[in-house]
């Protein structure tokens, strides 16, 4: 499988619950993830389903003239089956002209078997000698349905039962079924249905279970395991060069918050590197409470340094943030094996792309040099602080605040 697309903030719960009933993501949003993956395999194999299917329900057109002879209602009926196979010849067209439309090829699919389905009985409805072929038929096209057309479970059910519900009534209509008859003909049409059923969710289910494998997968190889932060995997990636691209795109802020813990070296040294893996923890912790948990990005960036991300937010509200979680840090204190405690500070440097600048920073390592830069001015000042500066091209136009 091809690699999925992460965003920066992480998955909200371990494993990602699949809705077997509907075999489906339970989350909406993981479900459109899920589609917009699989939408160009899905494509894919929707046209050839239709390329194929449509030649062969127009080929099938001989067997009405050969069963009606040469009549016009023969005739209407061929020409039925060749508007199907043009209007799935226009869906192609349009899934091809729109090749990124989830709801477009769910409509496409929806549209090309009830379309089918619809002439198929009215094709068997005029051919009432020829009802065991034209049942075995059915089977074939339900099995199909589930099978070959690749859809939403559910619609899949609904077109599914309902075609067999139509073409059932039709026959009791039509009056010419024995009993003998109307057994094989519930057998048939539920063992289409429930072979049917059986393998469309399966083929669902485990579709999603891969995925959502893959996700946690990736999940793992991008966060730092012991704080839980996204780590700089992300960097090597692009994933913030997209987010740069993204607040140019629609002219909205970008603002980074660099930190660093003060005198970590002698924490370990004191208290040993368990205590100082207790602290970065704790510190880890407090930055991923304080930014909003669906929207800004912690990166554990080496060692004892953390960037934040922090889309849609201007300098003042990415120092203000800075501040609050330099106070938290140093008024906290973090317990230790044994009852003992250790408190520690933290130095943030802040660097912003404004909101519709003119000349926004081009690369994401200008905002993380800008925020370097500050933060080592506030450990040259003594550290516990908080600096920020907004970052732009030319560097000329660049400004500092303290």
């Amino acid at each position: 499988m091809p690699r999925v697309a992460v965003p920066l903030t992480h998955l909200s719960r371990p494993g990602p619950s699949i809705d077997r009933h509907r075999a489906e993501f339970a989350d909406p949003a993981l479900e459109e993830r899920f589609l917009q993956h699989m939408l160009p395999e899905r494509n894919a194999q929707l046209k050839a389903s239709m390329l194929f299917s449509a030649a062969f329900f127009v080929v099938f057109g001989v067997t009405d003239i050969a069963t009606l002879g040469p009549t016009f209602t023969a005739w209407v009926l061929v020409g039925l089956r060749v508007a199907v196979a043009l209007g799935a010849l226009g869906a192609c067209a349009a899934i091809a002209a729109h090749p990124d439309s989830v709801a477009l090829s769910v409509r496409a699919t929806c549209w090309v078997l009830v379309a089918g389905l619809a002439v198929f009985t009215a094709v068997c409805w005029f051919q009432p000698d020829s009802m065991a072929w034209n049942l075995m038929s059915l089977s074939v096209i339900v099995m199909a349905v589930y099978i070959v057309f690749p859809n939403r479970f559910l619609y899949a059910v609904a077109i599914g039962v309902g075609a067999s519900v139509v073409f059932a009534a039709m026959l009791l209509v039509q009056g010419r079924l024995t009993g003998d008859d109307m057994v094989a003909l519930v057998l048939l049409l539920a063992l289409g249905n429930g072979h049917g059923y059986i393998a469309a969710r399966r083929l669902q289910l485990a579709q999603r279970e891969q995925f959502r494998s893959t996700l946690l997968l990736q999940e793992l190889a991008d966060r730092d395991p012991l704080t839980g932060c996204l780590n700089r995997r992300v960097l090597q990636e692009g994933m913030l060069d997209a987010e740069l691209a993204r607040a140019r795109r629609y002219g909205s802020a970008l603002s980074v918050i660099l930190c660093d813990i003060d005198h970590f070296k002698r924490i370990n040294d004191t208290h040993g590197h368990a205590a100082g893996d207790q602290v970065l923890c704790a510190f880890a912790a407090l930055l991923r409470t304080m930014t909003r948990e669906t929207v800004d990005s912690v990166i554990r960036y080496g060692g004892e340094e953390f960037l934040v991300v922090l889309p849609q937010t201007e300098l003042a509200g990415a120092q203000a943030l800075a501040e609050r979680i330099r106070d938290a840090f140093a008024r906290a204190s973090c317990p230790l094996p044994g009852g003992a405690r250790v408190r520690a500070t933290a130095s943030f440097g802040v660097a912003c792309a404004p909101a519709l600048h003119p000349h926004p920073p081009a690369r994401f390592e200008d905002l993380i040099g800008a925020a370097d830069a500050e933060l080592y001015a506030v450990k040259r000042g003594g550290r516990n602080g908080v600096r920020g500066r907004i970052v732009a091209d030319p560097p000329a136009l660049q400004r500092s605040s303290a």
